[in-house]
């Protein structure tokens, strides 16, 4: 076939991933040399603690890198298993929560079995002379899902160890770094009180580099000159406070996977559509075209429909949430002890916010304080909660947002007719915000009517001494 008759070949679908992790089949872009390091010491310690930031790239740097590299190497990783199930009526939650995700919900009696023999009834059976290798990722589930339960967590860390025991089980155990002094307590049970340890942190620009180019380019299509390293600085700016006041934009030596994905998803989408049929190159229009607030205020929109649709939670409530509770008026990062909603179906709804990389919940002294993720959020919040809002709301509810945003100032209120169509405040179902909002608004048009009663009032009698005057005036002339 002639160059002239071959068909075209367009790339294919979206390669970059998303906002999730990278699964068992799938390549990771970048990382090669810390799977390989993290590979290498679980081989040579046998259990070794893998540590990083929230949303780092833990679960993507083991499913997609590192458990292949040990299945190269002869040995038998589990899929990784997380502590995060209900409790059962008997058992240890723990221990049973691996035994979910290892052997089946329906294993015939799983809530007695030990953590060593759910490990010895994995299949396939090991054949002589390999080894399995035990992966369990998120474990500082274990220290923060119940604070009360320490007798559980201490018998799961007993198993832990007695699995380990006899030298023929590996482990590599992933957990977020300020979670780590949390495990001390338990680290006796432990061979080697988990010494071996390797650190993952974001990702630096030469991996950013990777992750953007990479996918692209194993579906043909190449960055201009210039284009993936403006995106990439554009990724790793941060927010830094000024000590004399204000605060600047300035260049960080690390990108977070989450925000990358989640842009460079979208960047694919505007330069593929841009290009039609003849896409094969990533110019810095396109990079331009991208604007990274615009992308995040998508995706938390998105996650928010999620949550809605899968937990039933207003997105109002939560949407109100973020910007109450988690941004100052200064347009900063704040944090709260307070969830969206009360109760278990308010843990449910941060539990899948931290998952969705939004927030980040952080334990200090028994007390659990919720934060924004990432300062670039502030602005994605509150543009997307603001067309959110005129999209949904009435426009005197708009109105409302406004004047909270603008420190309640008086010049916010509703007057004259937007006021007489809003509801009275003894009105069913309006927020808290909306209730004050209307009761403010009538008090001050009150108060107005007042003042303009008053002023007319001074006003004729004003008028009455003039006339008064005249009538004096008159008078003397006359007589």
């Amino acid at each position: 076939m002639s160059a002239d008759t071959a068909p075209i070949v367009l790339p294919a679908a979206n390669p970059y991933v998303g906002p999730r992790a990278f699964r068992r089949d799938e390549r990771l872009p970048n990382r090669q040399q810390a799977a390989r390091e993290v590979a290498d010491l679980v081989i040579a310690e046998r259990v070794v603690l893998l540590h990083a930031p929230s949303g780092a790239g833990k679960t993507s740097l083991i499913q997609a890198a590192v458990a292949r590299m040990l299945r190269s190497d002869g040995f038998v990783p589990t899929p990784p298993a997380r502590v995060d199930k209900q409790p059962t009526a008997s058992g240890n939650r723990y221990v049973h929560s691996v035994g979910v995700d290892l052997l089946g919900a329906e294993t015939p009696g799983l809530a007695e079995l030990t953590l060593a023999e759910i490990v010895e009834r994995m299949e396939p059976p090991l054949l002589d002379g390999a080894a399995r290798v035990l992966v369990l990722d998120q474990l500082e589930e274990v220290l923060a899902l119940d604070p009360t339960d320490g007798p559980a967590k201490e018998e799961f860390f007993r198993q832990l160890g007695a699995a380990l025991a006899d030298g023929t089980l590996w482990a590599l155990l992933a957990v977020r770094e300020d979670y780590m002094g949390g495990l001390d307590k338990y680290l006796r049970f432990l061979p080697g009180r988990l010494r071996a340890r390797y650190r993952l942190d974001f990702l630096d620009h030469g991996e950013a580099l990777a992750a953007v180019r990479t996918p692209a380019g194993e579906q043909r299509v190449s960055f201009v000159d210039g284009a993936a390293e403006s995106l990439v600085d554009r990724l790793a700016r941060a927010r830094v406070d000024r000590p004399g006041g204000g605060d600047d934009w300035l260049r960080s030596p690390y990108v977070e996977p989450f925000q990358l994905q989640v842009v460079c998803r979208t960047l694919w989408r505007v330069a593929s559509a841009r290009a039609g049929e003849s896409f094969r190159e990533i110019g810095m229009a396109d990079v331009d075209l991208v604007d990274i607030d615009r992308a995040l205020s998508r995706y938390y929109s998105h996650a928010l429909t999620e949550l809605e649709r899968e937990l039933g939670v207003s997105q109002r409530i939560v949407r109100d949430w973020f910007e109450r509770d988690l941004i100052t008026a200064r347009r900063f990062r704040a944090q709260t002890t307070r969830s969206p909603v009360p109760g278990e179906l308010g843990a449910r709804v941060l539990d899948a916010l931290e998952d969705a990389y939004l927030i980040r919940i952080d334990s200090r002294a028994g007390t659990t304080w919720y934060e924004l993720a990432h300062d670039r959020l502030i602005n994605a919040v509150l543009d997307a909660n603001q067309s959110w809002r005129h999209a949904t709301l009435d426009p005197w509810q708009v109105a409302a947002y406004e004047w909270r945003r603008n420190q309640r100032q008086r010049a916010f209120l509703l007057t004259g007719d937007a006021l007489r169509r809003a509801p009275q405040p003894a009105a069913a179902g309006l927020a808290d915000l909306e209730r004050e909002f209307l009761v403010r608004s009538r008090d001050e048009a009150g108060l107005a009517d007042a003042r303009g009663v008053t002023n007319r009032l001074a006003l004729l009698a004003a008028a009455e001494a003039v006339v008064i005057v005249v009538l004096a005036v008159l008078l003397v002339v006359l007589t």
